[in-house]
């Protein structure tokens, strides 16, 4: 009897511990629980690079497109890309424009022309246009009739001077080139008299400092022109109103302290 309630006891325990184990197993879904691990090191092998784009020092061949605008109309439209093309138009072009395409690759000519131009962008300059950009200005200009300023109303800035020289160099056979290196001549001219005193415009100038002693007349006659000659005291020697002329010119002597100019323009040494 004893034998047989140790006996039960057993198995009755067995089966306490089967059922626990079945239990656990429905709770787990019967798999195994993955345990997620870390490493503190990484794997030199696996680890990013970082890449840089390339970067090509040439960008292409530069290349301009025009767009020009007619005598009848106040837009702008796509013209042919050949300078021939559009000079054939004659007159009835009025102004044209260029653009570039980006390229920097220049020609031997068209770096002439951007020597001719001067000084190119630089980072103390955050407004100066880039190269390709000021070429295709320049060859807007060759494209104009007249180079659009070159004959009228003319040159009047170094600037237009240099841009002028460009797009000789450029275009060498515009059907106006003859007429633009007088302007360009002139203009030229102008300058140099201007530096040595000979040339000057409207103002008050001292004599022997500013502008030099001699004869001279005013470039584009106007019945408005008034002028006057004073001594070192201030006090008029010679002016306009004392003498009525058919043609306006004044003597300035070396005495002379100094020269006023009104209405008249520029004056030059006759």
């Amino acid at each position: 009897m004893k034998k047989l309630v140790r006996t039960s006891a057993v198995a009755l325990t067995a089966l306490f511990v089967l059922s626990g184990c079945a239990l656990v197993g429905q709770m787990s879904g019967g798999e195994t629980p993955e345990v997620e691990t870390t490493s503190t090191s990484e794997s030199t092998s696996g680890a990013p690079t970082e890449t840089t784009p390339s970067e090509s020092s040439d960008t292409g061949a530069f290349a301009v497109s025009y767009a020009c605008r007619m005598a009848d109309t106040r837009t702008f439209a796509e013209a042919p890309s050949d300078l021939t093309e559009i000079w054939a138009l004659g007159d009835d072009v009025t102004r044209c424009t260029g653009k570039s395409n980006g390229g920097t690759t220049f020609s031997e000519t068209e770096q002439k022309a951007l020597d001719a131009l001067g000084q190119a962008a630089t980072d103390d300059d955050k407004d100066a246009a880039p190269d390709d950009v000021r070429l295709a200005d320049v060859y807007a200009l060759c494209a104009t009739p007249g180079f659009y300023f070159a004959i009228s109303p003319g040159i009047s800035t170094d600037e237009q001077s240099s841009q002028l020289e460009a797009a000789l160099i450029l275009c060498p056979e515009h059907p106006d080139a003859e007429s633009a290196r007088t302007s360009l001549n002139t203009y030229e001219a102008n300058v140099t008299a201007g530096n040595d005193g000979t040339r000057f415009n409207d103002g008050v100038w001292k004599v022997g400092e500013e502008i030099k002693p001699g004869t001279y007349k005013p470039e584009t006659p106007s019945d408005d022109c008034r002028w006057f000659r004073y001594d070192d005291k201030g006090e008029w020697i010679e002016t306009s109103y004392d003498k009525t002329q058919a043609e306006i010119v004044v003597t300035i002597d070396a005495k002379d302290s100094t020269f006023e100019s009104r209405n008249c323009g520029y004056w030059r040494a006759s």
